[in-house]
């Protein structure tokens, strides 16, 4: 029979964890309050930013110039095939777990966009509800071009075009190591990697990603809850930087759209480069012409750098929301579900001191009749 001291100590144990929870649940909720708020103020701010965008492309349709973060379809096949440049995706996740499943959807909706290799024909809406994801149709327009990287004294580097992204095929020379890296790279096949490079947000991200060998240029903790704005521009100087130098070539940015307290999305979106023959189907459907000073090229590389910082922080706004929101339904499920907990207990401890009892009495009958 079980012992009641024991399913007392268990029951008191599943109450303290029910407080706990149900703490973490009212900090989830009154967090998650101010997150959405700000995440409401912010969008028609995004939305304005795009339209202007849109209004700009559309004037500089059929008009020469050279610019360096717009390009057409042919150029990123050129790019493709000279074979230098890397691909830069920013993962935004989440610095604390308990969660539910929002880090893990985040990490799978990385995965799948990294890795991908065309199997998928579907594409994603951006938060302004326009399609967006030039990442994955970049595929179609790459596919079977196998350009060919610069040696190197350590690793030779064959790219291949297998999504918008370039898996580097790494041939090195010398013992192996045996590192943590080393056999996470040959576990998860994942020698194309090295043409890869990550900007994390959020802990969760950089240990996911660290442990699976991705070369993480950039990480920042702590703000994956209260995002600001000067973290999104200082991402977006490093990215626009290395972008005009040509170190890479794709910057795609991943997080997890929210769209109310229980759904939340992951969702990708192509920041660079800017792809003109995207714009062409959005620059119909636009009937006022803008006259712009000195003219519209000068305004996209003032308006450049803020509507992609906007993107970003944008970005970790909707994460900061669905975070909260997946961790305040996540602890009140725990909460629910701890008290249904207690209540089996306190009807299984009842049944074994009920046991108990029974066989008391029954002992001191059998001993009285035994006298008799």
């Amino acid at each position: 029979m079980a012992n009641l001291q024991h399913i007392r100590r268990r029951i008191k144990s599943v109450k303290n964890i029910q407080k706990i929870t149900n703490a973490m649940d009212m900090i989830a909720r009154s967090r998650f309050n101010a997150a959405r708020d700000a995440l409401l103020l912010n969008v028609p701010y995004v939305a304005k930013t795009k339209e202007i965008m849109r209004r700009v492309m559309s004037q500089m349709r059929g008009q020469e110039y050279e610019h360096p973060f717009i390009k057409t379809r042919a150029e990123l096949i050129a790019e493709q095939q000279e074979g230098a440049g890397k691909f830069l995706f920013i993962v935004i996740a989440s610095d604390k777990g308990l969660a539910g499943s929002f880090a893990s959807n985040v990490f799978k909706s990385a995965h799948d966009t990294i890795e991908y290799d065309g199997t998928e024909a579907s594409t994603s809406l951006d938060d302004d509800g326009d399609d967006e994801n030039f990442h994955k149709k970049n595929f179609d327009a790459l596919k079977g071009i196998k350009p060919t990287g610069k040696r190197t004294p350590k690793q030779q580097r064959q790219m291949s075009a297998t999504g918008g992204i370039a898996k580097a095929a790494t041939h090195k020379g010398g013992a192996d190591s045996r590192t943590n890296v080393s056999v996470a790279r040959e576990y998860n096949d994942a020698a194309y990697i090295d043409g890869i490079e990550l900007i994390t947000v959020g802990r969760k991200a950089t240990t996911h990603f660290k442990q699976r060998g991705y070369n993480i240029i950039k990480s920042y903790h702590g703000i994956s809850e209260r995002p600001q704005y000067k973290y999104a521009k200082e991402i977006t100087d490093l990215v626009m930087e290395r972008f005009a130098s040509g170190e890479i070539i794709d910057v795609t940015l991943i997080y997890t759209q929210f769209k109310s307290a229980i759904s939340c999305v992951p969702d990708d979106v192509t920041l660079l480069p800017i792809v003109t023959d995207d714009y062409a189907k959005a620059s119909t459907n636009l009937k006022e012409e803008y006259i712009y000073e000195p003219d519209a090229v000068s305004l996209l590389d003032k308006f450049m750098p803020r509507r992609i910082a906007t993107r970003i922080y944008g970005a970790m706004l909707h994460s900061a929301a669905s975070e909260l929101s997946s961790r305040m339904n996540a602890m009140s499920n725990a909460t629910d579900n701890a008290q249904e907990l207690v209540g089996r207990l306190n009807l299984f401890y009842n049944k074994v001191r009920q046991a108990g009892i029974t066989n008391e009495i029954n002992e001191i009958v059998g001993g009285a009749n035994a006298l008799e």
